[in-house]
């Protein structure tokens, strides 16, 4: 039997198995919310319940201990043809274990990436870090389970689409760092025009502006957030954002140093 080495699970996007560059398809919606249940949390016992919650959102039918099995075989028999142990999956008394290293499912490589991204860009290797987050960024493939329709796991992808967001934010300044400015500004609005209730993309597009010398759209960035927070949600641009519009408008650049997001 082949190991996990040339096997990747995907959740980034459709929930499949991948066989080096083969895809070996999940099929059936209760397979794929079994094996996405199971895959958040790799190598831990999944109690049958939580399972249940996931895949049917607490609304089980009368056979779910049947229908849990045959899950568990279909998904097995997938394992197989991928050319893995059936026992990849395990079976307990309480529960189901995906046996399987973090760095075969692509959120963990995902998410390991980017964490060795912010350090390489917190030491200035702007040019390393770009390579490697741009990998970390091409394994989404869309949203995450794109093809799960269960209401939990779904809540869970768009969960997961916020740490996509802050890879891309902070895609964008290192883009500054390597002095790529129109870059940076493409990425961050394109942020802002899908999520234009977060400050810190407006303070982090203003920073981008003013380090390609452009006070005057840094400016009006300000001026169109304060516009959308009062009309969308009644607030004003928060203590951040207005200290960094004080900052433009005194052309201090000390205080406009882009930062890593957190």
């Amino acid at each position: 039997m082949n190991t996990w080495n040339d096997v990747t699970i995907r959740l980034l996007g459709l929930v499949t198995l991948v066989k080096g560059t083969v895809p070996i398809p999940i099929r059936g919606q209760r397979q794929r919310r079994f094996l996405a249940s199971l895959a958040l949390r790799p190598g831990q016992v999944i109690s049958k319940e939580a399972i249940i919650e996931d895949s049917w959102d607490g609304e089980p039918p009368l056979t779910v201990s049947g229908q849990l099995q045959t899950s568990a075989w279909m998904i097995r028999t997938a394992l197989a043809e991928a050319g893995l142990a059936r026992d990849a999956l395990g079976s307990h008394d309480c529960g189901y274990e995906l046996r399987v290293p973090p760095e075969s499912i692509d959120l963990f490589v995902f998410r390991e990436t980017v964490r060795n991204v912010r350090g390489l860009h917190a030491c200035g290797k702007h040019k390393d870090a770009s390579e490697r987050l741009d990998a970390a960024l091409a394994l989404w493939k869309g949203p995450a389970f794109a093809d799960v329709t269960s209401s939990r796991l779904r809540l869970r992808g768009e969960t997961l689409e916020e740490e996509r967001t802050a890879a891309v934010e902070l895609r964008a300044l290192i883009d500054v760092g390597l002095g790529h400015y129109c870059d940076a500004i493409t990425r961050l609005s394109e942020l802002v025009d899908r999520d234009p209730l977060r400050e810190d993309l407006y303070v982090s597009l203003m920073k981008a502006y003013y380090a390609e010398g452009r006070q005057a759209d840094a400016i009006q960035v300000f001026h169109r957030a304060k516009d959308i927070l009062r009309e969308q949600i009644g607030i004003s641009p928060g203590e951040r954002m207005t200290r960094v519009m004080q900052a433009i408008l005194r052309q201090d650049d000390h205080a406009l140093r882009v930062s890593t997001p957190a």
